[in-house]
């Protein structure tokens, strides 16, 4: 079984893996190595680092290196200022190799990055509480500078917070203390039937006071055009564990057309 050693390429330093680790094959080194930058760079954004110009470099046992797997390349629309469309993730991934075997699956493609995102986000909405102690300014100047469209209600599902994301996303400016539920303007079922606001996952998870996870929905903004997401709305709770508002991150996950095809007109 051979050996690859993982080096970080930091601006012109390289950090040496001194032990190196056995693998299959350069195949599931990388894979191996984009899911080591998905845990550095999530700890990156929780520690408001910036990582995104770090590599690593795959190094065979004769000392050349074989593969290089940029950080940034681990959370595709996080750091390198990509948009998330799961159909450009593969051409977003940005590894190159002296071998065809250094492929990733498709399926490692589309999957790896909306579960990283996921545990980020996770991670986001646990320190809360925290930053209700220390003041939410930190949190918000966080979410603020995350290219996902994120937005955060009251209790009642008053938006309270969107971030410049949520609004190149929806289209449109929503009204702080007015709309409730969304940042968007319409809903629409996958089906393409009419999703009510008060009906949508974020209302959901704010009613049930539980995250709601694996849903999708259509977003139509005011000039027309349509985007298929998923959103990850979670409830938000103070020290005490007392529901006192909902974080929600919403994804792309098609391209406008591709929505536009699955919602007859109205």
């Amino acid at each position: 079984m051979p050996s690859f050693f993982l080096d970080v390429l930091n601006g012109s330093e390289v950090l040496e893996d001194p032990e190196g680790q056995d693998f299959a094959d350069l195949d599931a080194a990388i894979t191996e190595a984009v899911a080591s930058a998905r845990d550095l760079v999530a700890h990156a954004i929780m520690q408001n680092e910036d990582v995104s110009g770090r590599s690593f470099l795959i190094r065979a046992e004769k000392e050349q290196t074989v593969a290089t797997v940029p950080f940034r390349s681990a959370l595709p629309g996080m750091l390198g200022g990509w948009a998330l469309p799961v159909s450009m993730l593969s051409a977003q991934l940005d590894v190159t190799a002296n071998s065809a075997a250094a492929r990733i699956s498709d399926r490692h493609l589309l999957e790896a990055p909306l579960a990283t995102l996921d545990a980020v986000f996770e991670r986001l909405v646990e320190g809360y509480s925290r930053a209700l102690q220390e003041g939410e300014r930190r949190f918000r100047n966080l979410i603020e500078g995350l290219p996902a469209a994120i937005y955060m209600t009251d209790a009642e599902g008053r938006i309270t917070f969107y971030n410049e994301a949520a609004v190149e996303f929806s289209g449109r400016c929503p009204v702080l203390g007015q709309d409730r539920w969304c940042v968007t303007w319409r809903l629409y079922r996958p089906d393409g039937t009419r999703l009510p606001h008060e009906q949508c996952p974020m209302a959901i998870a704010l009613k049930e006071n539980r995250p709601v996870r694996g849903a999708e929905a259509v977003a139509e903004r005011p000039n027309g055009t349509r985007i298929l997401f998923m959103p990850f709305p979670t409830p938000l709770r103070d020290v005490s564990g007392a529901l006192v508002g909902g974080v929600n991150m919403l994804v792309e996950t098609t391209h406008g057309k591709g929505a536009d095809e699955r919602i007859s007109p109205h």
